[in-house]
């Protein structure tokens, strides 16, 4: 039975092409679309000879049946699984799939759709997208071309082309469902398409092309929030895909840049509507970060990014873990009624210093640029935080420097009791914890 949802985009086709000439035309189009497009897609299957533990053996309702206690882990060796791939460069072999596939593989082939299987070097991984590239030498390959994700509107016509549970060459077709999706858990970076297209285990790293042929998308296998659900697949947008891709084939990596803050939604700080603010409060401040050298403090409303604004919290964090290390950007910040411009470079991610307080009762000296407060606090220390206090049902920790209380520093315990306890409803606390500045929101 077809989905409610491929009816009407079907029916809509249908109408706009007029009638059963129109069924004919979309029947050749969609073809047409898969003769170009299959061929470039691929069949990964990859062997481990590690110890590793069983996805399929976690689920609960498998261990159910097996009579298998919740508290074993259960181990295999010498796993193979399978997925899919596409081709992205027919001259130098380049194949873009999913790095879930292949992180840990000591074997990796690849079966093309004309029957072909070679064996396949990686070429680079990243892990916050789970994107990965490998390369095959081959004769007479055929590639897809790139499309544009971002020009992608709810509704659009959509095919997906994979391998899943091993049926090589298999083709789904839906509509965009929904755009910018995150907060499924999956992966660091989370901005995906959702498509009602069926998407299943050994899709991913397959193709998600429009009603043109173009790569749109690199399938995420992904369950859905509510398992049993159906026609609900991801997609890792092209315009990320081909940004990561150009970096892992020319350097095996994708190097990002790392600012140091961490942001909330506005309105749910209390800082009046998003309309009213456009922007996100800055609750994390890392010591010595980037953002932090160059002027950011806690509280600070970032308002743009390179003069973009963002719809949500999520969306402005996705755009700084796509930039690149020692890019420059400007961020326009709100503190109280001025509007400021700062000028950042991004340092390497990977580079960045782990500075770690642990549990010591002693202030210690971070450098600074400027001096911030946040980097060298001069006032409390809670060094003996009670489990199941009021303190530590606030959030605080042993070992947490105590910066401010409602933008004012501290200057003893009484005062500190004192502003706590004559708070009207809440109260903001800025702290220090393993060099990172944090602002809690007490209610």
């Amino acid at each position: 039975m077809l989905k409610i949802s491929t009816v009407l985009a079907l029916a809509a086709l249908l109408n706009s092409l007029g009638g059963a000439a129109g069924a004919i035309e979309i029947e050749a189009g969609v073809s047409a679309v898969l003769q170009r497009v299959q061929p470039a897609v691929v069949s990964i299957r990859t062997i481990s000879s590690g110890i590793f533990r069983s996805e399929a053996l976690d689920d609960p309702n498998v261990r159910r049946v097996l009579g298998l206690p919740d508290d074993v882990v259960i181990l295999q060796t010498g796993v193979t699984a399978t997925g899919s791939g596409v081709i992205i460069d027919r001259e130098n072999g380049y194949i873009i799939t999913s790095r879930h596939l292949v992180a840990d593989a000591d074997d990796v082939s690849v079966k093309l759709a004309d029957g072909r299987v070679f064996q396949a070097d990686r070429v680079g991984e990243d892990a916050p997208t789970d994107l990965a590239v490998v390369k095959i030498e081959a004769p007479s390959l055929s590639s897809v071309k790139w499309g544009h994700s971002s020009e992608l509107k709810v509704g659009d016509f959509v095919i997906a082309v994979g391998s899943p549970f091993g049926l090589t060459q298999t083709a789904t077709f839906g509509i965009v469902s929904g755009l910018g999706r995150s907060g499924l858990g999956a992966d660091e970076y989370e901005d995906y398409i959702q498509t009602d297209a069926a998407i299943n285990p050994g899709n991913s790293g397959g193709a998600l092309v429009n009603a043109s042929g173009e790569l749109i998308g690199i399938a995420r296998g992904i369950a859905a929030p509510d398992e049993a659900t159906t026609g609900i697949g991801f997609a890792i947008p092209s315009d990320i895909a081909v940004q990561i891709v150009r970096e892992l084939i020319a350097h095996g990596e994708y190097k990002r840049g790392w600012l140091g803050l961490s942001v909330t939604g506005a309105a749910d700080m209390g800082v009046g509507g998003a309309t009213e603010t456009q922007g996100f409060v800055v609750n994390e401040l890392v010591c010595n970060s980037p953002a932090e050298r160059q002027g950011v403090r806690l509280g600070d409303i970032v308002v743009a990014l390179d003069g973009r604004t963002f719809p949500t919290d999520t969306a402005f964090r996705n755009a700084i873990s796509l930039l690149p290390a020692n890019a420059r950007i400007t961020l326009d910040v709100r503190r109280g009624e001025k509007l400021q411009k700062l000028s950042v470079t991004l340092s390497d991610a990977a580079a960045r210093r782990n500075l770690d307080l642990g549990q010591e009762s002693v202030v210690v000296e971070f450098p600074s640029a400027n001096g911030s407060p946040a980097c060298a606090p001069a006032g409390a220390v809670f060094v003996d935080v009670a489990s199941g206090s009021v303190a530590y049902s606030m959030g605080l920790r042993t070992g947490d420097y105590l910066t401010a209380i409602n933008g004012e520093p501290p200057v003893s315990v009484d005062q500190i009791r004192g502003v706590l306890e004559s708070a009207q409803g809440s109260a903001s606390v800025d702290i220090l914890r393993a060099g990172t500045a944090y602002r809690l929101e007490l209610e």
